[in-house]
C-alpha cells in the first residue's frame, strides 16, 4: 500500500488514538451477558477508506456527531495490518454543507478490509461513548 495516494501525507504517529464513529445498528454486536461490542462491520461497511478522527485534535463530544456510540483505537492497529493512516482534514464549505473538521483522518483501504483484518480491529476497540 505504499503508493503516491500516501507518500505526500502525514501520517498519524502510531500513539495516537482514533475515534470511529458507529452509525447503524448492524456495527453492535450483542454478547452473552446483554451488553454490546463494537462489530467487524464498523471496518467493513465501507469501500476503500475508513474515516476516522484523530483524538487529540478534538473531544468524543464533537466527534460522535448523529452517530449511535464512538469507539477508539490506536493508530498502531491498522498499520500493523499494512492500512496506513495519513491525516486528511476537511475544510469547510457551506455552499456543499460541509462542516470544518482538522482531526480528520483515513485509514487507507484499497478496495474492502479482509473480515479477518477488521475482526482484530473491533477486538482491540474500546468504547469511548458506548450505545444507550
Amino acid at each position: 500500500m505504499d503508493d503516491n495516494s500516501t507518500q505526500d501525507v502525514q501520517q498519524v504517529a502510531d500513539e495516537e488514538e482514533l475515534f470511529r464513529r458507529l452509525t447503524v445498528q448492524n456495527q453492535l454486536a450483542k454478547k452473552t451477558d446483554g451488553t454490546y461490542r463494537p462489530s467487524s462491520a464498523v471496518y467493513r461497511s465501507t469501500l476503500g477508506d475508513i474515516s476516522v478522527d484523530i483524538a487529540s485534535k478534538t473531544t468524543p463530544e464533537e466527534s460522535i456527531k448523529d452517530a449511535i456510540a464512538l469507539i477508539g483505537i490506536f493508530a498502531k492497529e491498522p498499520k500493523e495490518l499494512g492500512y496506513p493512516v495519513v491525516e486528511d482534514p476537511i475544510e469547510e464549505n457551506l455552499d456543499s454543507g460541509i462542516e470544518e473538521n482538522q482531526a480528520h483522518a483515513l485509514i487507507k483501504v484499497e478496495g474492502t478490509m479482509t473480515q479477518s483484518h477488521a475482526r482484530r480491529l473491533a477486538k482491540v476497540s474500546s468504547w469511548v461513548i458506548p450505545p444507550c
